[in-house]
């Protein structure tokens, strides 16, 4: 971080990338709003217990490997008896994270700390105190409320933790960025102002998806040819409700045998949608590629000519999907969930198509419809990018913040002067 009075921006996380090795959504995020302020202000960093980092050095980390198997100990121990260890260690971590000594920032001129929200982690309100900026706190969820739609108990200590754990450093913020307005509402009944919340969802970066990313690579890898593909790319978890995604697969193959389900990624969740898979005899089109670094998946977004966003049927959606905004970027037509984040941001039959959560015969019905109709698939695709390019980029999210009533009033109280947008 050498060099006099530089000006740039910290963006401070709580865990390092070994912590967080499955959230690999949290890292792109990270990396690319800090991308976008360094376009913006000349310079950012991303700030781990294990070091600070610049945005592309923080991405290279997150890259596939092998996760640690736990021990036949852990294993035996109760799920409650996990969540508990886990947050012990989370408030010993966060109790000893100092983003760094003082004098390593004397040198920055930073327009605001970005503090990504967790339990107990509060050392990026440290340093902008320390550089009397606004300290903006990013939140993809409330920890304990989100643990809660996800049935992790707490029993005894999940609203004091919430109340000691989480509230403190939402309250502290000068803004707390939420990607979606039910995340808002939850900051609102933590108790953080309404004057002080902005909604700033996900982002996309339009030169790494686009049209002028060719999937052909892939097709010939996994042996797709020209046969009708649909994909998905994430993290195998329930709450994603790859299942419905599987059994609308299977209805569509009685209009379309030569079609391809291209699943992207890894996750707990692998091992029972393969047996799905076989157990519907869909296997043998399915294809699961494994783990994949963030870099390759522009070219396998590329090689789908429908990509899906599901979800489970009845389950909260407080999500800002970033597959989303990264399918549509591709210019690939995308079948997705009509939940709350979605349907503000695309209008059904325009830049997307909509089906109700968990209703695999409504998927179905989308499939064959884009199957049928490649004009169909090529202007959804086409207005779809049209739509994220224009303003669903990072550099539009962080506009979104600077430029928001919240961060001038922030400015304004901390009497430090920022570069104007």
């Amino acid at each position: 971080m050498s060099g006099q009075n530089r000006k740039g921006a910290a963006f401070v996380m709580p865990r390092t990338t070994r912590e967080w090795a499955a959230a690999t959504g949290v890292w792109i995020a990270a990396s690319s709003w800090a991308a976008a302020a360094r376009r913006r202000y000349g310079a950012a960093w991303v700030t781990t217990p294990g070091g600070v980092w610049t945005p592309e050095e923080i991405l290279q980390q997150t890259a596939p490997r092998a996760t640690d198997t736990p021990s036949p100990l852990v294993r035996r121990m109760p799920v409650v008896a996990k969540t508990l260890a886990k947050d012990v260690r989370r408030y010993r971590v966060a109790t000893s994270y100092h983003v760094s000594d003082v004098n390593d920032w004397c040198d920055v001129d930073l327009q605001f700390v970005w503090q990504h929200h967790d339990l107990f982690h509060r050392a990026g309100e440290e340093l902008a105190r320390r550089q009397g900026c606004p300290l903006v706190s990013f939140v993809h969820a409330p920890q304990v409320w989100e643990a809660k739609q996800w049935g992790v108990r707490r029993p005894g200590w999940g609203s004091a933790l919430e109340r000691y754990g989480e509230r403190p450093q939402l309250l502290a913020s000068d803004v707390v960025a939420c990607v979606s307005d039910e995340v808002a509402r939850e900051m609102r009944r933590i108790g953080v102002a309404g004057d002080r919340i902005v909604v700033c969802p996900t982002g996309v970066d339009p030169e790494k998806f686009g049209p002028h990313v060719s999937g052909l690579g892939v097709r010939e890898r996994f042996g797709l040819g020209d046969n009708f593909t649909v994909g998905w790319a994430g993290s195998f978890r329930s709450f994603h409700g790859l299942d419905t995604l599987i059994e609308a697969f299977a209805q569509l193959l009685t209009e379309a045998p030569e079609a391809r389900l291209l699943l992207v990624g890894a996750g707990a969740a692998r091992e029972d949608l393969e047996l799905l898979t076989r157990r519907l005899r869909v296997d043998r089109s399915t294809i699961f590629t494994g783990a994949v670094s963030h870099s390759e998946v522009p070219e396998l977004v590329a090689a789908m000519d429908v990509a899906v966003v599901s979800a489970p049927r009845d389950a909260g959606f407080h999500y800002s999907p970033q597959k989303l905004r990264e399918y549509m970027a591709a210019g690939t037509p995308v079948v997705a969930a009509k939940v709350p984040d979605i349907c503000r941001f695309a209008r059904d039959g325009r830049e997307i198509l909509l089906f109700d959560p968990g209703d695999g015969v409504g998927l179905a019905g989308q499939l064959a419809t884009l199957h049928r109709d490649p004009a169909l698939r090529a202007a959804i695709g086409h207005a779809g990018r049209t739509l994220v390019v224009a303003g669903a980029t990072w550099d539009a999210q962080l506009d979104r913040l600077v430029t928001s009533e919240a961060f001038h009033s922030a400015v304004a109280r901390s009497g430090k002067r920022v570069t104007s947008p």
